[in-house]
């Protein structure tokens, strides 16, 4: 899911200190790395999408910061003032267990309208997504400062131990556990702390609850209309994620006029953490070697100059031929320095850079992908129609639905899959045929298809564990489908590609098919693939009335 924002105009140029057109924005939107998907210019609006990873575009005060670098009206790295505050947060120990880290802020002096207002809810959803991959890795707490008393305390405490009134509930108290139970946000977030034995839980000084994260705020510290000083608490199991969701909010703030405050966060061991934290990182990257990606001729100067347009800073390194270039504390998305030589041609401008081939640019197919372009037309010469299904599959169908018996140590398991649908990968087609003829088993037979496409299998020779095989599979259903229809259709394939006379079929079983009617495909004692009617109960577990007859090749083994 790409996140989409809307921007109206009059905001924006508030914003940006400019007086912004419509239409040039829809056109200059695009080289700051946003895609336009609606525009109503009667109501001067626009709709983007940002990419995930710049999740400090959720807010148009963080477009309008890149605004201003493009339009040049600023440069370099935005500035905040930071003050120090007395507050103090305190970590235990008990809350490695189940959510270990918390970073918090101090946001003074607020006076949201209500588009603000509008944008501090939207930017808090969006980091929930973006960063906190929905809680589960960030989760972020917004109270009303005035209403409890530092210092506070993180801690983690047994379900049943702890009532508070959660905010959004019927107003009465209730225990962790019942909040999971019977809260909506409970019933909606209780996954995240499946099966841990204790809770973590944010308490003021005089033991008043201020959050049970990442589930739901206590109702004492509801932000109102009134509310004039928010505390930011933003929880997680990513110290990283939790630190860039803090930055991003708070100098959101900021941009919006409110005065952002430190706070301590006190960890066991004296390890204590002064957030936000606002300074910047440091990178070093050599001159010739960004020239070289872009094919450009840029002059340190020119090169820092790109990098001041796109809110980054940069200076001439002691080593000669680099650059030392610093990185604002909203900016996630830097991981390696490609992604620095992204940011100069976005500064240089795309539109800018000159349109040429550079020598050796001219690509090819691979020859893997030329000859299964080829084994697609011989297959639709032959009758057959092409499908396509993805590479991850379910074990259970894969394996049980066609009597196989397999161990998970012997197969590659996904973690934390979607659903039981996707749990592995593939090592054969076939069973993705045969769900495909099930979801078309109603339409006119009889039914031929085909796919070319990738297997996948553990592998200890290669560096990832796992290997990549390109096969083909075809399958037909009909009620006088079987083994000559299927042989036919072989030998059609490999008098086409001038093997007719180099294979062979032994005669094997298999349980996925019927005894007697299937074999095993060899060239010179190699074995390519297999070929057979499928077994009865294969096609009961598959909801099929019809026999189906049915061949799987390796491609890269006949090549």
């Amino acid at each position: 899911m790409i996140p989409t924002l809307e921007l109206k105009i009059d905001r924006l140029e508030k914003l940006v200190g400019k007086k912004l057109n419509i239409d040039e924005l829809e056109y200059d939107l695009q080289w700051i790395g946003l895609d336009l998907e609606d525009i109503n210019k009667e109501e001067q609006i626009l709709k983007v999408e940002y990419n995930p990873n710049r999740p400090d575009y959720s807010s148009p005060e963080g477009i309008a910061r890149a605004l201003k670098g493009y339009y040049e009206i600023e440069l370099g790295v935005p500035s905040f003032d930071l003050q120090r505050s007395e507050i103090v947060v305190t970590v235990d120990p008990s809350v490695k267990k189940v959510r270990p880290y918390i970073v918090c802020g101090i946001v003074r002096n607020i006076d949201l309208d209500e588009e603000e207002v509008a944008t501090l809810m939207t930017i808090q959803e969006h980091l929930h997504w973006a960063v906190g991959r929905d809680r589960k890795k960030v989760a972020i707490g917004v109270h009303d400062l005035d209403k409890v008393k530092a210092p506070y305390r993180y801690t983690a405490v047994k379900p049943d131990s702890v009532s508070f009134i959660p905010l959004h509930g019927d107003g009465y108290a209730m225990n962790l556990e019942e909040i999971l139970l019977l809260h909506d946000k409970g019933i909606e977030y209780a996954k995240i702390l499946e099966g841990k034995d204790v809770y973590p839980i944010i308490f003021d000084s005089n033991n008043e609850v201020l959050s049970f994260p990442p589930i739901i705020n206590g109702i004492l510290t509801t932000v109102t209309d009134e509310t004039k000083n928010l505390f930011l608490d933003l929880t997680g199991t990513d110290l990283n994620a939790v630190n860039l969701a803090l930055n991003i909010l708070s100098t959101t703030l900021s941009d919006m006029g409110a005065k952002i405050e430190t706070v301590e966060v006190k960890y066991e061991g004296g390890k204590n953490l002064i957030t936000p934290n606002l300074n910047q990182n440091k990178w070093e990257i050599e001159i010739d070697y960004v020239n070289s990606y872009i094919g450009l001729h840029l002059t340190a100067a020119e090169m820092i100059k790109c990098f001041q347009k796109v809110r980054l800073d940069a200076k001439e390194s002691k080593k000669p031929g680099y650059l030392d270039v610093y990185i604002p504390a909203f900016r996630g998305d830097i991981m390696h320095s490609v992604d620095l030589i992204e940011e100069v041609a976005i500064g240089y401008g795309y539109f800018n850079l000159p349109k040429s081939i550079r020598e050796g640019g001219i690509g090819k197919y691979h020859p893997i992908q030329t000859f299964s372009n080829k084994i697609r037309t011989i297959m639709i010469g032959a009758g057959y129609l092409e499908v396509l299904n993805f590479i991850l599959t379910s074990s259970e169908k894969h394996y049980d639905f066609m009597r196989q018996e397999y161990e998970e140590s012997d197969v590659i398991q996904i973690a934390n899959p979607v659903s039981k649908e996707y749990n592995t990968t593939r090592t054969t087609i076939l069973p993705n045929l045969l769900e495909t003829i099930r979801f078309n088993r109603s339409e006119e037979k009889p039914i031929r298809i085909f796919e070319v496409g990738d297997a996948v299998l553990l592998s200890k020779e290669e560096e990832t564990g796992a290997k990549r095989e390109v096969h083909l599979s075809a399958a037909s259903y009909h009620e006088d489908a079987n083994f000559t229809e299927i042989r036919s259709t072989l030998d059609f394939v490999m008098m086409a590609l001038g093997k007719f006379n180099e294979y062979e079929i032994k005669a094997d079983n298999n349980p996925s098919y019927i005894t007697g009617r299937y074999g095993e495909i060899y060239i010179k004692d190699v074995k390519i693939g297999e070929i057979g009617e499928i077994h009865p109960e294969v096609l009961l577990n598959f909801k099929l009335e019809f026999p189906v007859a049915a061949l799987e090749l390796n491609l890269q083994k006949i090549m």
